[in-house]
């Protein structure tokens, strides 16, 4: 009696993981700034390959773009920030933005400032793994962000930016889960005007008359 031998295994039907998922999304984005693709193009094709499910998924996301295939050895430009319980995240200044930043924290503070980052794409994924706390993203001006893919509990998005018809350069695409607590959206503060700091002024009240100084 001779045993079956067991069918091939299609590659397209294998379970995906999120390097590979990733992956694609670099490409897209890489594609997106060649002009190869549109940011609606991409925006469709990466919530596409972040439901990918098994490798025939992503697969067919990168049929059309030359030079453009799927390895599981290629390094992923992703920036992966986590805080301990308690712990607080925060970027300001000059810091270097990849296509994917993820975010992991719970109860600790989180605060992202692009106003001085040089993000290396034109759309910025940024995936929330947070909870109990207000993570803070500041964009510059001309800047836009969607939630579209944000699920968040117990709490909600507090949106001061500026709303525009097309999308800004950079574009936050804010996705992920965050609970027990606000997601706030802001551009940069402009300076406040400092109490005490009077203005001096020099009246004349004739020719000749010494000045007379006034505080206002």
């Amino acid at each position: 009696m001779t045993s079956a031998s067991p069918e091939p295994v299609d590659p397209a039907g294998l379970r995906v993981s999120d390097t590979e998922r990733e992956q694609v999304q670099q490409f897209l984005s890489r594609a997106m700034v060649a002009g190869q693709i549109t940011p609606a193009e991409y925006s469709d094709r990466s919530a596409a390959a972040l439901a990918a499910r098994v490798r025939g998924d992503l697969v067919g996301l990168l049929d059309d773009l030359p030079g453009a295939s799927l390895h599981v050895e290629r390094s992923v430009d992703v920036l992966d920030l986590r805080a301990g319980v308690g712990g607080a995240i925060s970027r300001r200044g000059y810091w270097r933005v990849p296509p994917v930043v993820r975010v992991h924290s719970w109860v600790g503070g989180v605060t992202l400032d692009f106003t001085g980052a040089e993000c290396t794409a034109p759309v910025i994924a940024v995936e929330l793994a947070t909870g109990l706390c207000s993570p803070v993203l500041v964009l510059p001006e001309g800047a836009t962000a969607d939630v579209d893919d944000l699920l968040i509990s117990a709490g909600k998005v507090r949106d001061d930016t500026t709303h525009r018809r097309e999308r800004g350069t950079p574009h936050l695409a804010i996705r992920g889960r965050h609970s027990l607590g606000d997601v706030v959206l802001r551009h940069p503060r402009k300076p406040r005007w400092r109490p005490g700091r009077k203005k001096t002024t020099v009246t004349r009240e004739g020719d000749g008359a010494p000045g007379r100084r006034t505080r206002s």
